[in-house]
């Protein structure tokens, strides 16, 4: 390969995550049946760009779940529901373990944060490290209140103060 090649590709891959999109336009599966949790009913979160890993440069909210299990179901509404809020300035990354082989990023993601257990909830800063990291439920106003946290963190000018003090009174990621 000529050096010429290899700066260009090198230049390639630095710029790639900046091409990754969100995954978009989410949405609970409407088949979704909460009274049968042992029957695989489909993807649990429909949308497009589900493959998608995180990316650097804005708060990241990633959501891996399995399609049986009730308490994914249940995490699924508010993964939604937060969506519907924090789309425009919070990344989301939804990993269907269900769905084999995994993307590649989503694959790395897997490797790092979510060890079997579902559901499981990542919430990455600007700089993508995990500030919150957690399996099992997660209420909907604990998660909203990291998302607030992120993104007036990633703002900076000025927040170091706040920063000292995330929700809840612990980084929950440093508990793992």
């Amino acid at each position: 390969m000529k050096r010429g090649q290899a700066v260009a590709l090198l230049a390639l891959v630095l710029a790639m995550p900046c091409w990754l999109k969100a995954a978009e336009n989410l949405a609970i599966n409407p088949k979704l049946d909460y009274s049968d949790h042992n029957k695989s009913q489909g993807p649990l979160i429909t949308g497009e760009h589900m493959e998608d890993g995180a990316v650097k440069g804005m708060p990241n909210y990633i959501f891996f779940y399995m399609e049986k299990c009730y308490n994914a179901k249940r995490q699924a509404l508010i993964t939604v529901h937060l969506y519907e809020k924090y789309k425009d300035r919070v990344h989301f990354v939804v990993v269907d373990l269900n769905k084999q082989p995994l993307s590649e990023p989503q694959k790395q993601l897997r490797q790092k944060y979510c060890f079997g257990l579902i559901p499981h909830e990542t919430l990455l800063d600007k700089n993508g490290s995990a500030v919150f990291d957690y399996t099992g439920e997660t209420d909907e106003a604990t998660l909203d209140g990291w998302m607030d946290y992120l993104l007036r963190t990633s703002r900076g000018g000025g927040q170091q103060a706040q920063a000292a003090n995330p929700p809840g009174g612990t980084d929950r990621a440093a508990d793992r």
